[in-house]
C-alpha cells in the first residue's frame, strides 16, 4: 500500500534523470546525466507522443573541464538563451515532419558547435543533458497522406505552388470580371 501511495503521488519521478513540466501552451522534458547514445531515442519518444501540431526547440546541458586543472569541471544547465539547437522553434505540422524537420536536421548538426562557453580556459567534456521545449498549437497533427479538397483546388484565389504540392492564397485586391459576374477578392 505504501508503494502505491508513493507511485501515485504528484512528486513521484520514475526516472531520476527525467523531469517534466506542462503549462497551458508549453511543455518541457528535461533529461540530465544521460549518455549521448540515449539522446535520439528519448527525443523520438517525446515527439511521437504528441497529438497536436507543435513547435520544438532543444537546449543542451554540458560539462566543461579546465585546460589547466582536469579535476576542475563545470556543469551548464540546458538553457535556450545559450545552447538552443535551433535559432527559433521549428514547426511540426504532420507526423512526416518529425523525422524530416527535427530528427534529420539535428543528426546533421555538430551539437558541440551550438554551445556557448568561455573557450579560453575550458574544453567541452561531454553533452550530458538536454531539455526539449514543445510549444503547443491549436490544430491537430496532420497526416502526410491528406488530400486537399476539390473546393480548395478549384478556388481561383488559391494558387498551387509549382515546387511542392502545397497551396497559397492569392493576396490581390483587384476587381475581376469573370464570365459576366463581377468578383472581388478579399484583401488579406
Amino acid at each position: 500500500m505504501e508503494t502505491l501511495k508513493e507511485h501515485t503521488s504528484p512528486d513521484y519521478k520514475a526516472d531520476p534523470k527525467y523531469r517534466f513540466y506542462q503549462g497551458n501552451h508549453v511543455e518541457s522534458h528535461l533529461y540530465e546525466g544521460i549518455q549521448p547514445s540515449e539522446f535520439y531515442d528519448k527525443l523520438e519518444n517525446v515527439l511521437a507522443s504528441q497529438k497536436s501540431a507543435f513547435k520544438i526547440n532543444i537546449a543542451l546541458g554540458y560539462d566543461l573541464v579546465s585546460r589547466t586543472d582536469e579535476s576542475e569541471t563545470r556543469y551548464f544547465h540546458p538553457n535556450l538563451s545559450n545552447t538552443s539547437v535551433f535559432r527559433s522553434p521549428v514547426a511540426i505540422n504532420s507526423k512526416a515532419d518529425i523525422p524530416k524537420k527535427a530528427i534529420a536536421e539535428i543528426r546533421s548538426m555538430e551539437l558541440a558547435d551550438k554551445l556557448n562557453y568561455p573557450k579560453s580556459g575550458y574544453l567541452v567534456k561531454a553533452i550530458t543533458g538536454f531539455k526539449i521545449f514543445i510549444y503547443q498549437r491549436d490544430h491537430a497533427l496532420g497526416d502526410s497522406k491528406a488530400v486537399i479538397p476539390k473546393v480548395m483546388r478549384d478556388n481561383k484565389s488559391v494558387q498551387r505552388r509549382t515546387t511542392s504540392a502545397s497551396f497559397t492564397v492569392s493576396r490581390t485586391t483587384s476587381k475581376r470580371v469573370q464570365k459576366g459576374i463581377r468578383a472581388e477578392s478579399k484583401h488579406w
